[in-house]
């Protein structure tokens, strides 16, 4: 584990007196890169002392998760750690974003990766001050500064080489409000509401059961290890968000320290300003929120959910059921009621046919749940379905609908899943191959016209995916269909306004388990083989023209103990598989970006993508995630509140500033922010 560094000087220095705003510095008296590790202008011992003083001894020196392993994989430690990071059933825990230096993802092939992209020191928070501590002494010496709860980031926007990071993850506090008006509101007027105030640290796997022990729902993420900052600092979409507003537009406040390391309360009442910039303007916008108050509801009492699935034969006949699809998900969009929760499934399987040879067919599935709703509805929604595959005198395919139900009965605190979120056994070590979402307009697929163009491109985005695959529409992750007396809510947040016409979000993504900073031995491949093996089909045969049973023969022989074939097995998936993969994605990205543009091509409704879940390589990012009005708020906010740019990740606001071939560490000298 990592350790708290020991020093030999320590003495405290004087901190600024708190203030508000940092005073705006001209280009030319700002310097031109951060101070990273091993620079002549990196902080002494001494100066390190200081801080590792002012906040408890809770400054730690950045240690691999995975250290153990680095000089013997081989080693009991090393086997420990490969079984709770990877899991494969045998040890499942959330070893990885309890760690300080652990990252539920680990990189992006080709992009970043932990080996290399991790900070210098952490500060463990776990007062307020340790985080107005941290961020006053990287504003004051300019160092790279991040902020990680969990690492459930596939960016790298948590971590940054030669930094200072700052890990709120033992910030686990929470507090729930009967009726909650923000103090500096009161005497206004202001309907009190029920709400909890959660710190920064807590993740939605602490969150939820605790508000349904309550019968109380918070609007979040759908995977519960996720943790409630950089969700709600995004947008956050879970499974009610389309009946009771996304999560950022439940917050009602916040608690910031700014770049100068000074403490304020964010809300409509004091700094509506910054408090509109947290509400989906994603992290790195002008400080490091400490705590969250948020809206709670009524838990629902029941819940029903129906299900189709089918598949064809031909891609004619598929290309006429994406059709079918596509109304589906318009008419669900606009129910908030029994319909707030699903997801649109595309592609193509293998299954055995009547001659018993393997053949590929197309395959698509539609879910839907509903908040105390009934499946009598739903099934209504999803019956043209079934009357397309069974057409009189036509069966074109295989097709069934299926119905669940749950009610608050089956709530047992010892079990804490619940039908509205994921829950997680434990943490799986994975690194990105390819991601991309997109938002599909309302609009859009609610014309004819729509549904005949878009229905083409998801099967031309078939053909260019290996065989077998599926992309999934998620319908949380949107906000058509919310509400009207939500919507003005919703103008007060700087999500993208094309989202209230956004009938859900389309993900492509592929992970593999992976360990850039592991040597590539027979015990490394034997920990993530299980997971890997899954990936052997879609990796190969039609996408690289590999022969499947070569690479699992080989791969096979490696974690059982050749280590010549196990070195051979994972140099292959790195070297030639993944970036073969990647080649196919790339098609995939055009034909999507061209179907769902984010400006307006031959008379196409507006698209977008989804900060938090997005494109490695998203081009035109402020207009994908903000647009361009709010975009220009945004960045107005930014350089008011933090001038000299402490607060920069990837693809964050202010980041086109900053150099791609940097990491983000240099100044673009050819763009200066607006306002400076």
């Amino acid at each position: 584990m990592s350790v708290v560094i020991a020093f030999l000087v320590a003495s405290l220095v004087k901190g600024h007196e708190p203030f508000e705003a940092d005073v705006p510095v001209p280009v030319a008296g700002l310097p031109t890169c951060r101070c990273l590790a091993g620079d002549p202008c990196w902080p002494t011992l001494h100066l390190w002392a200081t801080l590792n003083e002012s906040v408890g001894g809770r400054l730690l020196q950045y240690e691999d998760a995975m250290a153990p392993c680095m000089d013997d994989t081989g080693s009991v430690a090393c086997r420990e750690r490969l079984l709770a990071a990877v899991g494969n059933g045998v040890v499942d825990t959330h070893f990885l974003s309890d760690h300080p230096g652990g990252l539920q993802h680990s990189g992006h092939f080709g992009a970043w990766n932990i080996s290399t992209d991790h900070p210098a020191y952490i500060v463990r928070a776990e007062k307020e001050s340790d985080i107005m501590a941290a961020v006053r002494f990287a504003h004051d010496h300019n160092l790279r500064l991040v902020v990680k709860n969990t690492g459930h980031d596939w960016y790298g926007r948590s971590t940054a080489a030669g930094s200072l990071m700052v890990w709120t993850h033992n910030r686990k506090e929470m507090v729930w409000h009967d009726a909650y008006t923000p103090a500096e509101c009161s005497g206004g007027g202001d309907e009190a509401v029920p709400a909890v105030s959660v710190e920064s640290g807590v993740q939605f796997f602490d969150l939820y059961p605790a508000a349904q022990n309550r019968k109380r729902l918070v609007i979040g993420g759908t995977c519960d290890s996720v943790g409630v900052a950089g969700c709600w600092l995004s947008g956050c979409y879970g499974v009610f968000s389309k009946k009771f507003g996304a999560g950022a537009l439940n917050m009602l406040s916040a608690r910031v320290v700014l770049a100068n390391g000074s403490l304020v309360v964010a809300n409509k009442c004091s700094h509506p300003d910054l408090f509109w910039s947290l509400r989906g303007g994603g992290g790195g916008v002008a400080g490091v929120v400490t705590e969250f108050t948020v809206r709670s509801h009524p838990s629902p009492r029941w819940m029903t959910g129906a299900t189709f699935a089918g598949n064809v034969s031909t891609r004619a006949d598929y290309v006429r059921l994406l059709r079918e699809g596509l109304k589906v998900l318009a008419a669900v969009a606009e129910d908030a009621d029994q319909a707030p929760n699903g997801g649109l499934g595309f592609g193509t399987a293998n299954e055995i046919g009547p001659d018993g040879r393997v053949r590929t067919v197309y395959v698509m599935s539609i879910l839907i749940q509903g908040f105390e709703s009934n499946t009598t509805t739903q099934n209504t929604y999803l019956q043209p379905l079934l009357d397309f595959v069974f057409k009189s005198g036509e069966v074109r395919g295989w097709g069934r609908i299926e119905n669940t139900r749950w009610d608050e009965s089956q709530w047992d605190p010892k079990n804490p899943a619940l039908p509205w979120y994921g829950y997680s056994a434990g943490d799986k070590a994975a690194a990105t191959v390819s991601m991309m979402t997109r938002f599909i307009p309302l609009s859009y697929i609610g014309t004819e016209r729509g549904q005949i163009l878009l229905a083409e491109a998801w099967a031309k985005v078939t053909d260019e995916l290996p065989t077998p695959t599926t992309v999934g529409v998620m319908i949380p992750k949107a906000q058509g269909g919310l509400p009207t007396h939500l919507r003005p809510t919703f103008h007060e947040t700087a999500l993208n306004p094309v989202i209230l016409d956004t009938a859900g979000t389309l993900l492509q993504f592929t992970q593999l388990p992976w360990f850039e900073e592991l040597p590539q031995t027979t015990h490394v491949l034997k920990a993530i083989w299980p997971r890997l093996s899954t990936s052997v089909e879609l990796f190969t045969d039609n996408c690289t023209g590999s022969n499947a049973s070569a690479v699992t023969r080989q791969c096979d022989a490696g974690a059982n103990g050749d280590a010549a074939a196990a070195q051979a097995c994972l140099g292959d998936w790195q070297d030639r598989l993944v970036p073969a993969f990647q080649r196919r994605a790339d098609k995939v990205r055009v034909t999507l970006r061209d179907a769902l543009p984010n400006v307006n091509a031959s008379g196409l409704p507006f698209s977008g993508a989804y900060w938090s879940e997005t494109d490695y390589f998203e081009k035109d990012f402020e207009l994908s995630y903000w647009g361009a009005k709010k975009y220009t708020r945004l960045l107005e906010i930014k350089t008011r509140y933090d001038p000299r740019g402490l607060f920069i990740c990837r693809h964050c606001v202010g980041s086109e500033y900053w150099t791609e071939e940097s990491h983000l560490n240099c100044r673009n000298t050819s763009r200066v922010p607006p306002s400076l």
